[in-house]
């Protein structure tokens, strides 16, 4: 197996692509050196051996070290386009492969941002124009799913031991007639990696339902995913009601893709936070935010 190591010295990381070797004397593996690549941030595709260029391990290195903007553009893209491929595939442990490398660079906000979404975007764009069969739109969407449905596990293992004493509260859901849960669990991912307690009701429920469950729960957050913009008048009757029951003083956090077309917009009269086209750390930031 071939990868780059990253050494940090006197706080500057420098970049050395190495091979696992095993030892069958010692019953170890070791890291053979390939080649010194110098500074990590001025390392580029061209200094990596061309055999090992289309290596998902040292794409995802050089596009997040890399300080040439337009490389790491190209790198992400030709990453977008390998995630795509495994998708309609359905090969979900090639792409927890790319999962389990990337997100070590990148952390799983970025990997959502960067690589999950914009190719979930592509997929939702081929299968409105006619470009993509509704089969294989399924199909993406289940594996894509699966992915992250693996990705919640791990967190919730990895966090065991304390997540009994979490302090806030979060509730996810989608309005009635809401049928896309995809944005939803990856909410879910990140809450969880950030010590809450989620209640993941998506997909579609009845508003009063959704209410009474809100009533139980007492969450210190309430998060709505709207994917259809037909869905987005029952968002802002479940988002009303909310805020009549509670005065206003429960945090709503809204958005979706039905609010990326800038003629969508919430009611003037809603004091809920709107969060179209928003990275997961803008997310992330405004629900720290907003719960102190």
């Amino acid at each position: 197996m071939v990868y780059i190591r990253n050494k940090k010295v006197k706080g500057i990381d420098y970049a050395y692509l190495v091979q696992s070797v095993w030892d069958p004397k010692r019953n170890i593996s070791r890291q053979h050196t390939i080649k010194y690549l110098g500074k990590a941030s001025q390392v580029t595709i061209d200094d990596i051996p061309e055999e090992y260029r289309d290596d998902t391990k040292i794409l995802a290195f050089v596009s997040a070290f890399s300080s040439y903007h337009e490389e790491r553009k190209e790198l992400t893209s030709k990453i977008q386009q390998e995630i795509f491929v495994l998708l309609n595939n359905c090969d979900f442990k090639g792409l927890v492969d790319i999962y389990e490398k990337y997100s070590r660079l990148f952390g799983l906000s970025d990997f959502y941002d960067k690589l999950l979404k914009p190719v979930m975007y592509r997929i939702g764009d081929l299968w409105q124009k006619g470009q993509l069969d509704v089969a294989t739109e399924h199909a993406s969407t289940n594996t894509a799913n699966s992915l992250i449905k693996l990705i919640n596990e791990r967190i919730t293992a990895r966090t065991m031991s304390w997540k009994s004493s979490s302090k806030y509260k979060a509730i996810i859901c989608t309005p009635d007639g809401e049928l896309h849960g995809l944005a939803c669990n990856m909410i879910e991912s990140l809450l969880l990696n950030n010590g809450f307690k989620v209640y993941n009701i998506s997909t579609s429920i009845p508003t009063d339902e959704g209410i009474q469950y809100i009533h139980d729960v007492l969450p210190d957050i309430v998060f709505i995913s709207v994917t259809l913009s037909e869905n987005i008048r029952s968002a802002e009757r479940l988002i009303q009601q909310i805020q009549t029951k509670y005065n206003n003083k429960l945090p709503i956090v809204v958005g979706g893709s039905a609010y990326n077309n800038r003629n969508h917009y919430l009611k003037s009269t809603s004091s809920a936070f709107l969060m179209n086209e928003a990275s997961f750390d803008d997310i992330m930031k405004l629900v720290k935010a907003s719960i102190k």
